[in-house]
């Protein structure tokens, strides 16, 4: 599937960059440096036998043919479940090594806290809509790692417990002025690409629908029984609406780093190799006043690309938000000339690793 499972549900987690200096509505975040997880003592979560690695076979947009877990089909990981290098004696296999820090019992009752303070404001969360601003940065093909090659614009839209829509509506690539110079680090700019397709799925609470075009395909992923509604929060990654202190502790190790005044800086690696499998750490950036997510980095595995998520004045709650609103998330319609598909039945999407070969209209 082309995208990495990362959005769903009570869940619709938002998708690596080492937090360079990025701006979110001229809100500039510092640079991180060596933050790469080391081996440490602790201990490692166990994953719940029957837990549903992915709740979705679709979410932030994540490089086509990259492994990862389908709905129902726990992922083992890179490793197809084989000891992590580097593990320390006594580690389950598959999962990830120890915690990449060390918290003393003050900072670890700080972050608990702050967790808590999240929870109470995510279970206030009713309706959530909201335009969001993608960057994608790549160190192989981008224009320097601090330069996103891609910017991408699009919609998020979620409905308590379980119902989601994410699209991308437009995408900007980075296009070097002199597109005859082999330099990296060249003058340019982000040139709009109408013709490109980015991604698209919708959730109805009983299965993810998602848009495969270059297959002209839609492919829908259910979503077994126990699952549904309240259920799903223990699917992917709670970073969005759902989130529960203890249980994020229990599958992240957390920690806050020092940022703006008016935001709280949580960066958290997983525990589990299901979801190690899919990134390597996430930055998430919340509101001080509110408690909702501002920004959301994903650093991806390999350590060469990294997602930010900017959020554009979400409306939370909104009262008069239109009667096309629920609407976002009833089950498509197969459009013409396409068929329909379950998960296991779709044809397999060829690996894409060039960003330069984009999926065109």
């Amino acid at each position: 599937m082309k995208l990495r499972r990362f959005l769903l549900g009570s869940t619709l987690s938002l998708s690596s960059m080492a937090w360079g200096a990025i701006g979110v509505q001229g809100q500039q975040y510092p640079g991180v440096a060596g933050n790469q997880p080391t081996t440490g003592a602790g201990t490692v979560a166990t994953q719940p036998l029957n837990q549903v690695s992915q709740v979705a076979a679709v979410g932030i947009g994540q490089p086509q043919g990259q492994a990862g877990g389908v709905l129902g089909q726990p992922s083992a990981g890179p490793n197809g479940g084989a000891p992590v290098a580097g593990a320390p004696a006594g580690t389950a296999p598959g999962l990830p090594p120890g915690p990449p820090f060390q918290l003393s019992e003050i900072e670890q009752g700080e972050v608990f806290r702050l967790l808590q303070m999240w929870e109470e404001s995510s279970a206030k969360v009713n309706t959530f809509n909201s335009d969001f601003e993608r960057w994608e940065y790549d160190a192989v093909f981008g224009p320097g790692a601090e330069t996103p090659l891609i910017k991408a614009n699009g919609t998020l839209s979620f409905s308590k417990p379980d119902k989601g829509s994410f699209k991308i509506d437009s995408i900007s690539r980075w296009t070097k002025a002199d597109a005859q110079n082999p330099a990296v680090k060249v003058p340019g700019d982000w040139t709009p690409k109408p013709d490109e397709i980015g991604e698209h799925w919708v959730c109805d609470g009983k299965a993810v629908y998602e848009y495969n075009h270059r297959e002209k395909q839609l492919v829908v992923v259910s979503i077994p029984e126990e699952m549904r509604g309240q259920k799903i929060v223990d699917g992917p990654l709670p970073f969005l609406f759902g989130a529960e202190a203890k249980k994020l502790m229990e599958r992240y190790w957390i920690r806050a780093k020092q940022s703006d005044p008016s935001m709280i800086w949580l960066e958290a690696y997983p525990r589990w190799q299901s979801d190690a499998a899919n990134y390597d750490m996430v930055d998430v950036m919340l509101d001080r006043k509110t408690m909702q997510p501002k920004a959301i980095q994903v650093r991806l595995p390999g350590g060469q690309q990294r997602h930010v998520y900017m959020f554009k004045d979400p409306k939370v709650n909104e009262t008069n938000i239109g009667a096309w609103f629920p609407t976002l998330f009833s089950a498509p319609r197969t459009p013409l000339g396409w068929t329909r598909v379950m998960a296991d039945q779709a044809a397999p999407q060829a690996s894409n690793p060039d960003p330069q070969a984009p999926l065109q209209r």
